[in-house]
């Protein structure tokens, strides 16, 4: 891979990977919207500010060099989905088929990486869980994704090598509030600083399968230069951590104690008590495997949230 076009650039997993992609040498061409103008990576060799729900403006993407296209953009956050569902399935399909029409239309077949999600799985399946495991969407996000992977196939059917990553839980510094180790670690670190009183949280007793961003940024990589176009990939530790021990961790890290006060209004309807999958796949295919142990991610997550705040 010469050049990968990155949507999503600016984003939490973007502004890691496109970090990677250039530590080996892809130059980056990234894509995003009006509030990441400003913000340009320099690791990043092109940006382009463009709405990707807007066909048109699609349109404008110069295909014609690009080898591959990580696709990252859209609504990313699966509790939001159950207020908005429409929002989230029209957007995440929409700014897909808006980008291979694109291509389609430049006669460019590059190689397109469609991140789904490892929230898709039945989780009464057998753990762990791997590639081939029943999935039964249980929110407007994860219909999205599943939505996704299909249009991946018809426009496999169309001559695109068109490869599908299912990350599941992925974490580390720069993830903003939504998921459950920023919005522990933003209210320990604001208790650290004499900014509250106590930290609030939601279910504690789901257990969830962890990867640092870093080790996603790079299964991303291996995987447009190694895996086999038609196949899907978790990616994941191979591990499961429940909430406590995640807080655990935070805790540890930051040195301190705060009150802890459960909160109803943060226990999402989905959860589920354990789940977690197998890397085998892509470990066999491209040799990915996470590295980075999960002390380190919180580490470097409660420094971040020092800097912020």
């Amino acid at each position: 891979m010469n050049k990968v076009l990155v949507t999503g650039a600016n984003g939490f997993v973007g502004s890691h990977l496109v970090k990677d992609l250039s530590e080996n040498n892809i130059k980056v061409t990234g894509v995003g919207g009006d509030h990441a103008a400003s913000d340009k990576s320099p690791y990043i060799t092109d940006y382009i500010v463009l709405d990707l729900m807007d066909s048109k403006a699609a349109q404008k993407i110069d295909f014609s060099d690009v080898d591959g296209v990580i696709h990252l953009a859209g609504l990313a956050a699966p509790g939001p989905s159950f207020n908005e569902p429409l929002q989230y399935i029209t957007t995440n399909m929409g700014i897909e088929a808006n980008l291979f029409e694109a291509a389609l239309a430049q006669n460019a077949k590059p190689r397109f990486l469609i991140v789904s999600s490892g929230t898709l799985y039945d989780p009464k399946a057998p753990m762990p869980l791997i590639e081939t495991s029943a999935v039964c969407p249980s929110s407007p996000y994860a219909v999205s994704k599943i939505g996704q992977e299909q249009l991946a196939h018809y426009y496999g059917l169309r001559g695109f090598e068109c490869l599908i990553a299912r990350p599941f839980n992925h974490i580390g510094p720069g993830q903003n509030p939504g998921f459950i180790v920023p919005d522990i670690t933003k209210q320990v670190v604001e208790f650290e600083k004499g900014l509250a009183r106590e930290v609030l949280v939601g279910n504690l007793d789901s257990k969830r399968d962890y990867t640092d961003v870093r080790d996603i940024a790079r299964a991303y990589r291996l995987l447009l230069e190694k895996g086999n176009p038609g196949e899907t990939y978790n990616i994941c530790s191979g591990t499961a951590l429940s909430g406590h021990e995640i807080l655990s961790h935070i805790l540890s890290a930051a040195g301190c104690g705060p009150d802890i006060v459960r909160d109803p209004l943060k226990t999402q309807p989905s959860d589920r008590p354990v789940l977690y999958g197998s890397h085998q796949k892509i470990t066999d295919d491209t040799g990915w495997r996470p590295e980075i142990k999960i002390d380190k991610t919180i580490h470097d997550v409660v420094e971040d949230w020092r800097q912020r705040i």
